[in-house]
């Protein structure tokens, strides 16, 4: 094979690779910079959920010193053949 031919082609192969290496840089750091905004709107929302969840549920202490009869009957309860509750 006569590679002085292919000497004059070499040239816009390395523009070519460069172009298309910068068009994929260029769409990658957009992929990249959209997940950030994703992920920093994800932890915004899921800061406000954790503040508002204490607010919301009652700690398993306080459910245990009120209600104690109520969580043992969740624990330690059975089904029939039924599928009816037996304590």
């Amino acid at each position: 094979m006569n590679y002085h031919d292919l000497a004059e082609h070499v040239g816009t192969l390395v523009t070519l690779l460069g172009v298309f290496a910068g068009v994929s840089a260029l769409l990658l750091w957009r992929l990249l910079v959209r997940l950030e905004r994703k992920l920093d709107e994800l932890a915004e929302h899921f800061c406000a959920c954790r503040e508002e969840l204490g607010e919301r549920f009652v700690s398993r202490f306080e459910h245990e010193v009120e209600h104690h009869g109520l969580w043992e009957a969740l624990n330690y309860h059975s089904h029939d053949l039924r599928g009816r509750v037996v304590r």
